[in-house]
């Protein structure tokens, strides 16, 4: 697993339950006029700046705006796949080292899947970006579950589904379907996460990695894996039919 920190894992994580609603389908225009940004500045983000500080916002909702500080076109193009590192192949290496600061508005409000559509034009449009889909066998990580955990509870009605930490940073899911939690563990691991458990519905349940002895170079994410396990979930490392994009072209961004 690549090597992340608590403090990663908390800032990232929202965006990767906040973006989980996000699926990407293709990156060519659509003949249906899709929104779009009518306006957009992009520009290279301060020198130094670090994927801690990069962050997008506003993530869902109707907005007519799209932020985006010190990301990469690695970034954006993980968030449109549901944060499921490791399903984005190829491209020019600065996709995943360059940061850029993105403010773009659209002339009217649009809604959480518009923007996704517009943020694949903004791509097209200034990024000269073209990738297909295709599916592979790649490497994953399989979550299962032999025997359904005690600790996991059916969310009551009207939950919000949410994802929060408590004081000690330990993660814990209100009204969350497996495919978010999937989601969540593929941004902290670095690799695509499967979900082979079954279970369907929504869940409330809590993890405890900081009650797991620390052993001298395990990472937060190791031992989030370890206390996957100690709940009664299982996890297999194996190579799966996923489907991928594949970038095929992307060139540094117009002038403004």
């Amino acid at each position: 697993m690549s090597e992340i920190t608590r403090r990663d894992f908390v800032t990232n994580a929202t965006l990767g339950i906040t973006a989980s609603a996000l699926n990407l389908k293709a990156f060519a225009v659509s003949q249906n006029a899709p929104a779009r940004f009518e306006v957009a500045s992009i520009r290279p983000s301060q020198p130094g700046a670090t994927a801690q500080q990069a962050h997008f916002s506003p993530s869902f909702g109707v907005t007519d705006r799209f932020d985006a500080e010190a990301v990469t076109v690695g970034d954006i193009l993980d968030m449109l796949n549901n944060w499921q590192l490791g399903r984005v192949l190829g491209g020019p290496a600065w996709m995943r080292t360059d940061r850029y600061d993105i403010h773009a508005k659209a002339d009217t409000p649009i809604s959480s899947e518009e923007r996704k559509s517009a943020v694949q034009a903004l791509l097209t449009e200034r990024f000269k970006f073209v990738a297909h889909q295709e599916t592979r066998d790649i490497p994953a990580a399989v979550l299962l579950a032999p025997k359904r955990p005690v600790g996991l509870k059916p969310a009551a009605g009207g939950e919000t589904p949410s994802m929060h930490v408590d004081a000690r940073g330990d993660p814990v899911f209100v009204a969350t379907p497996m495919s978010t939690v999937t989601n969540y563990l593929a941004q902290m691991w670095h690799l695509p996460v499967v979900d082979q458990t079954g279970l369907t519905g929504t869940f409330d349940f809590s993890l405890a990695p900081s009650a797991i002895e620390h052993v001298r170079g395990q990472t937060w994410g190791d031992l989030v894996r370890e206390a996957m396990l100690d709940f009664g979930f299982k996890v297999e490392m194996r190579k799966v039919p996923l489907q991928v994009t594949i970038v095929d072209r992307c060139e540094r961004p117009s002038e403004n």
